[in-house]
């Protein structure tokens, strides 16, 4: 994992921008890992891999929540005053063209009867809705390898919430270099990165827990991988509609709702699934075992 992670992580360095679509062979390397790790040196094999496709009430449920999870951070960025909106798309297409001319491309080449509009438009519903299904192939690049193997390896040796604090931050670390790839459209100043670090880590771990519930609910990592991508899919749809004015905020807003999830999680009982999943999990493997 690290040699694989750093190895790309060298080339998006050297590529500076240009290395977007290394950056996306990056997001498959905890999956790469956890696959030639279950293969070669896991005793378990896949056998604990929770590689079942899961039951449709709970994609219907976690999309809900999902969802709602995406409008309250928009609604809190609204609030924090993070945000201002556009609703025309206008903004992020000004962008966009300026973006893709430095590329030597031009934002209006589209097949006969599309416009820049218009597929604005269809990528925000699409990505609200159907697009979710095939990007569950890169949610899964994800959380096969986080919340499918390092989390359950973690959580069995040490206290629980140490776990999701330890896994939390091993994540955010390793989202980190993607900003190598992602055009900055903010300069903040040391103190303002400095802050931004420390949330943008709580927000890490508060998300982390959010999706390894999923994960502990469903007992299908298809199910988390899915989720997943209606969180990234479903945040960039409102993201065409909104101009960001304070990035340190916008993060803070973010963390926020993402720390309130976890707490009401908490409070309902809801993250008592941990203890469920991992006591039959090693039960079920015992079992197996005496067998």
């Amino acid at each position: 994992m690290t040699a694989l992670s750093g190895g790309l992580i060298l080339l998006m360095r050297i590529l500076g921008q240009k290395g977007f679509y290394v950056g996306q062979f990056y997001m498959f390397t905890p999956a790469v890992s956890a696959v030639i790790a279950r293969l070669f040196f896991y005793e378990k094999g896949f056998s604990d891999a929770r590689l079942n496709i899961g039951r449709f009430r709970h994609y219907l449920r976690f999309y809900g929540l999902t969802l709602a999870v995406v409008a309250g951070c928009y609604l809190a960025y609204w609030i924090f005053g993070a945000v201002s909106w556009d609703f025309t798309g206008d903004t992020f297409l000004s962008t966009l063209g300026a973006q893709m001319e430095s590329t030597g491309k031009d934002i209006n080449d589209l097949p006969l009867g599309l416009t820049p509009k218009l597929m604005l438009l269809l990528f925000a519903i699409g990505g609200l809705t159907v697009f979710n299904i095939p990007f569950t192939i890169s949610g899964f690049g994800e959380e096969f390898g986080w919340r499918g193997f390092m989390l359950p390896l973690v959580y069995r040796v040490t206290r629980p919430y140490k776990a999701f604090l330890i896994c939390g931050l091993i994540w955010f670390a390793w989202h980190t270099p993607l900003v190598l790839v992602i055009p900055q459209t903010h300069h903040l100043t040391a103190a303002e990165n400095s802050l931004n670090a420390i949330v943008l880590a709580i927000g890490s771990v508060a998300t982390f827990i959010f999706l390894a519930y999923v994960f502990a609910e469903s007992g299908s990592i298809w199910v988390a991988s899915f989720v997943h991508a209606v969180l990234n899919n479903a945040s960039r749809s409102l993201a065409y509609f909104a101009v960001v004015d304070n990035q340190v905020l916008a993060n803070a807003a973010l963390t926020a709702v993402m720390v309130v999830v976890v707490l009401a999680l908490h409070a309902t009982g809801r993250l008592r699934a941990f203890r469920g999943f991992f006591s039959s999990e090693a039960a079920r493997l015992t079992a197996a075992g005496g067998a």
